[in-house]
């Protein structure tokens, strides 16, 4: 039994080619492959060897014969250990699986020009010149996403029985780092002013009457400033988890870094969000009370900003002014955190960006502008839409 390793210089540099040797009376065995660093040549080689000897037990009692240890573990290539490990996602309890957005980032690792290498093609350069790619189009904080997704699941490969190196170490990291191609979040603090939230609700207004529009923008943008719910929870709640008596909502699954399902949160709702939900439309057979998608809500939001002259207000801009507007209203730390769903006061301080002593009553104004609307025009189109005339209507 011996591992040994044959050191080579080639044009992309130096190369480690570990041998793997197990003789015993009734089972030999031997594998070889070549790595780029010493140390994932040695955890390959370790992996082996401890593989052999099982096959070695096994063979004595003539159960099975050897099985090339390259076939089943060095030689992967990537794209076919992320679908082993998609597939046992599948598998475990709802609480336990990745979310949504980390499957979104291990089929993008499937789909790169990464996923065709093999374990033991993989080299940091390859890591680098990939999201250096990446970097004119996203931001860095996207790329740590991925990466940290990635390394997550190469992580999980004594679960998967399969052996993949480790190319993503701690080194690399910092190398990433220090190049840029990998960051923090950039904090977004801005705000939309009065006269925008006005300008927005009419423009959208005026395209909500052709029969062709489907989702009330300008109702949604007010019910995130008064709610501060993100936008995945707003396309979540239920009319049957609304307490409209007490003024309470349950959120289910809300974000939570470290439970991702069952996660329910009970919040109070102001007296203009509960008028918002009154005036929706219910859908038979739909129990969310604002049935859309969220991805498709703000990318839509985004689009239609930026045409109308205000690029730099996203979604979320509205639920930062929701968050400030709770803090101008002296309400407390802890009050405000049970709406927006922050954990710690590090992640609420950013919203502490104050503008006014009494912020002004915006949905009173909205109201009135929908109401002389409305007075004018009448809905296209079959669909029922969500329409305040006023309050003898409402």
């Amino acid at each position: 039994m011996t591992i040994q390793c044959l050191k080579r210089k080639r044009r992309k540099g130096t190369v480690y080619t570990y041998q793997v040797t197990v003789r015993q009376q009734h089972f030999s065995a031997r594998e070889s492959l070549t790595f780029p660093d010493k140390a994932s040549g040695r955890a390959w080689a370790k992996q082996v060897e401890k593989d052999m000897l099982e096959q070695a037990e096994k063979a004595e009692q003539g159960q099975s014969k050897y099985e090339s240890a390259k076939s089943r573990t060095g030689d992967i290539k990537l794209k076919d250990y992320l679908a082993r490990y998609r597939e046992k996602q599948k598998s475990l309890p709802e609480d336990q699986r990745i979310s949504k957005r980390d499957i979104y980032a291990i089929e993008f690792w499937e789909r790169s020009r990464l996923g065709e290498k093999h374990s033991n093609e993989i080299l940091d350069s390859d890591l680098i010149d990939l999201l250096d790619e990446r970097i004119q189009t996203v931001a860095p904080a996207t790329n740590h996403l991925y990466v940290s997704v990635l390394r997550r699941a190469i992580d999980w490969q004594k679960r998967l029985r399969l052996y993949f190196r480790k190319f993503i170490t701690d080194e690399v990291m910092k190398e990433l780092w220090k190049m840029k191609l990998i960051g923090k979040s950039k904090e977004d603090d801005t705000r939309p002013t009065e006269d925008q939230v006005y300008l927005l609700y009419e423009r959208f207004l005026s395209g909500y009457q052709f029969a062709q529009a489907k989702i009330p923008h300008h109702h949604l943008m007010l019910f995130s400033i008064y709610s501060t719910f993100r936008e995945g929870e707003i396309c979540r709640i239920r009319h049957s988890d609304l307490d409209i008596e007490n003024g309470f909502i349950i959120i289910r699954d809300r974000k939570d870094p470290k439970k991702k399902y069952g996660n329910h949160h009970k919040v109070p709702l102001s007296k203009e969000c509960l008028e918002i939900i009154s005036i929706q439309p219910k859908i038979d057979g739909e129990d969310r009370i604002f049935p859309y998608v969220p991805n498709t809500l703000s990318t839509v939001f985004s689009t239609k900003t930026r045409l109308l002259g205000c690029p730099e207000l996203r979604f979320h801009s509205f639920r930062h002014d929701g968050i400030s507007r709770l803090f101008e209203q002296k309400m407390s730390i802890p009050e405000v955190a049970i709406r927006s769903g922050h954990k710690t006061w590090d992640n609420l301080r950013r919203y502490t960006h104050l503008i006014h002593k009494n912020p002004p009553d915006l949905w009173s104004r909205c109201k009135e502008i929908e109401s002389e609307f409305w007075s004018e025009h009448e809905p296209k189109g079959r669909m029922t839409k969500a329409i305040y005339r006023g309050e003898e209507e409402s």
